[in-house]
């Protein structure tokens, strides 16, 4: 089993993701747009369409007019959310000369950061998905994929507290395990015996893999459709 999630379903993973977003990405493509239509006031040019798309996907201009509590909420996550994954860079290799060059403790630092991440994705989550229940105009929306979303979303990041503030963490480990995953050279001898790992990885995947079938698609389709809203 565990070579199984460690070593052939990664890659599965990848071909399922990338597979599925670039087919639900040519279909938006060839859904028939209004031409005639022109939203008021209208974007000048292509400098303001790419402007008005940086905007409404990272700031949600849109959302904040509608429900700030909300807003507040979701910007954290997303953007908690972003930092994790560029944090998640050192599982897979490190920098050293770059530390030191810049006088920085990276381990510190990820320590910090990591921790600091970790515990606000956590108290977001959990806000969105009590959100989903206390509502009634949003439970009314909610279906099972919704929940499912969520509550995976949750044990990814709970799996991922525990093994930061709790288990030891061997990156040495998991980088020759990562190295030799890239290079289609990998032995079970460097998968790391780390059961919480395991866990974690796997949780991971599903949420990989679920994306492009969910509502989470946004995070791969924000930009696409915000584009083809801003030319409308």
């Amino acid at each position: 089993m565990t070579y199984l999630i460690l070593g052939i379903l990664p890659y599965f993973t990848v071909l399922i993701f990338i597979g599925a977003m670039v087919q639900r990405l040519y279909v938006w493509s060839k859904t028939p747009q209004p031409g005639a239509m022109t939203l008021t006031p209208a974007p000048d040019g292509e400098s303001a369409t790419f402007f008005g798309v940086i905007k409404d996907s990272f700031l949600f201009p849109g959302l904040f007019k509608s429900d700030r509590t909300l807003w507040i909420f979701a910007w954290f996550f997303h953007v908690t959310f972003a930092l994790i994954i560029i944090g998640h860079i050192r599982v897979f290799t490190d920098f050293p000369r770059l530390w030191a060059a810049l006088g920085i403790n990276a381990d510190r630092m990820s320590a910090v950061s990591g921790g600091t991440a970790g515990v606000i994705i956590l108290a977001c989550a959990i806000a969105l998905f009590v959100r989903r229940f206390m509502l009634k105009r949003v439970r009314e929306v909610s279906g099972v994929p919704d929940y499912f979303a969520l509550l995976l979303i949750l044990a990814v990041v709970v799996s991922g507290n525990i093994m930061r503030f709790d288990e030891h963490f061997d990156l040495a480990i998991t980088r020759t395990y990562f190295q030799q995953l890239f290079t289609f050279s990998l032995s079970s001898a460097s998968m790391p015996q780390n059961l919480l790992f395991t866990t974690h990885f796997l949780l991971g995947q599903v949420l990989i893999m679920i994306i492009p079938f969910s509502k989470i698609m946004h995070l791969g389709g924000i930009f696409f459709t915000q584009a083809l809203i801003q030319k409308a």
